[in-house]
């Protein structure tokens, strides 16, 4: 398939993906010219940590983890990537191995553009690093707040943001529904608890009437006395440890 062929079968998927959406026909083309559509099966790994960066990852269906692996072998999950994400983007820029290692959670598809084909478009279209830019600024912004819930929240309250924040789009009247993004023990892993530790917290929420928990479903009655539970809560003492 040549850049042509590409670029007609890849556009619409590239337009999928918000943060590129809005991009001028001809930028958009471009990328598109220099993307491959990549099927990936449930635990299949995307790139391994340590890996050369070979260009921008955009998640058009699936979900995709983004772990690392301690010296013990034991997992540290740092994102829980949904469509309509891109990933990969750092490395690419920075041209330094993948810093950490990414795997499908089910069966997913990923629109791959070439980091060549991303520089070129890059120095030919400049709002195209501004796009990047916002990405890995809104990545930053994530990660310190990650490590701020780490350190200065109990595992309750981390829950509590977390259940939070993903229902802040769902939200309906006084109350929410939250559907876990993967498997509670990747969703705990993702707030640094100990899956044993995220399922008797989320228990205790439920023995409070504070949330309604069917398999990844979660119920929530009242965003407001969530809220003020979780404010209410005394943090443990600071230690980025797993809860």
């Amino acid at each position: 398939m040549n850049d042509k062929d590409r670029a007609a079968a890849f556009l619409s998927q590239l337009r999928q993906i918000p943060a590129l959406s809005e991009l001028d026909e001809s930028a958009a083309r471009f990328l598109a010219g220099g993307s491959h559509l990549r099927c990936a099966s449930r635990g299949q790994i995307l790139y391994e940590r340590g890996g050369p960066p070979t260009g921008l990852y955009c998640l058009l269906k699936g979900r995709v983890k983004l772990a690392a692996l301690s010296a013990d072998g034991s997992e540290r999950v740092l994102d829980l990537v949904l469509p309509g994400r891109i990933f990969g983007q750092a490395a690419t820029i920075l041209n330094q191995p993948y810093p950490v290692f990414s795997q499908a959670l089910c069966e997913s598809e990923v629109l791959h553009v070439g980091r060549e084909r991303l520089l070129e478009a890059i120095a030919r279209w400049p709002e195209i690093a501004l796009i990047l830019l916002r990405s890995v600024a809104h990545d930053v912004v994530q990660l310190i707040h990650d490590v701020e819930a780490c350190c200065l929240m109990s595992a309750s309250q981390r829950l509590i943001d977390f259940l939070l924040n993903e229902a802040s789009c769902s939200a309906s009247g006084g109350g929410a529904v939250v559907t876990l993004p993967a498997a509670k023990a990747l969703v705990a892993s993702s707030l640094n608890l100990s899956a044993e530790t995220f399922s008797r917290e989320l228990h205790e929420l439920a023995r409070q009437d504070l949330v309604e928990v069917d398999r990844r479903t979660v119920r929530i009655p009242s965003l407001c006395r969530l809220r003020a539970h979780g404010e209410g809560a005394s943090p443990e003492p600071a230690a980025c440890v797993m809860g």
